[in-house]
């Protein structure tokens, strides 16, 4: 049995990611878990993981759980806990895009940078070697928030703030300086 060493990068502005360890044997939950705990996230949103290419293309879903929806009924549904990860992912460079919280939506861009031959027989697996980047906090549930905090954070999210103002529309301060673009 081998042991993988992956990278995982959050999107975001800077540098954010974890490397993680985990036995090729472990399936697909087992690193969905470490990843979540790793970021700080709690374990209460639904996430995909997705084979991918060099480009970082959406291939194969696997998901949390069936949902027992058959888009394509030639492409049988992966499910996390039943998918091994080396039936997946069996080469250095292999690509999996990680989707948490789709509501906030939460990308990581994941690659086997390393595939260790020997176990630490003391260690347990899956487990975090390296960090760098503090993630930020995981925003609220939406289902927690008062119908005034939902539209709050909604709005703040499109890029207007707190009063409701988009900041990008300061061509018109009122009515008068209508007249001026006539």
């Amino acid at each position: 049995m081998s042991i993988y060493k992956f990278r995982v990068l959050l999107e975001a502005d800077e540098d954010i990611f974890r490397d993680i360890e985990v036995k090729s044997t472990q399936n697909f939950d087992d690193l969905h878990e470490i990843i979540v705990a790793s970021f700080g996230f709690d374990n209460s949103q639904m996430a995909s993981f997705y084979i991918s290419n060099d480009d970082w293309e959406k291939g194969q879903e696997i998901t949390l759980f069936d949902m027992l929806i058959e888009e394509n009924e030639q492409e049988k549904v992966l499910v996390m806990a039943e998918t091994v990860i080396n039936s997946q992912v069996n080469c250095v460079g292999g690509h999996v895009l990680y989707s948490y919280d789709f509501l906030n939506m939460r990308n990581f861009f994941i690659e086997l940078i390393e595939i260790k031959v020997k176990e630490d027989k003391d260690a347990f697996y899956p487990k975090v070697v390296y960090t760098q980047g503090e993630a930020p906090a995981q925003k609220a549930d939406l289902a927690e928030m008062s119908e005034e905090e939902m539209a709050n954070e909604l709005l703040k999210d499109a890029g207007f703030s707190e009063d409701g103002d988009d900041p990008s529309d300061d061509m018109f301060e009122g009515f008068d300086d209508f007249e001026n673009y006539q």
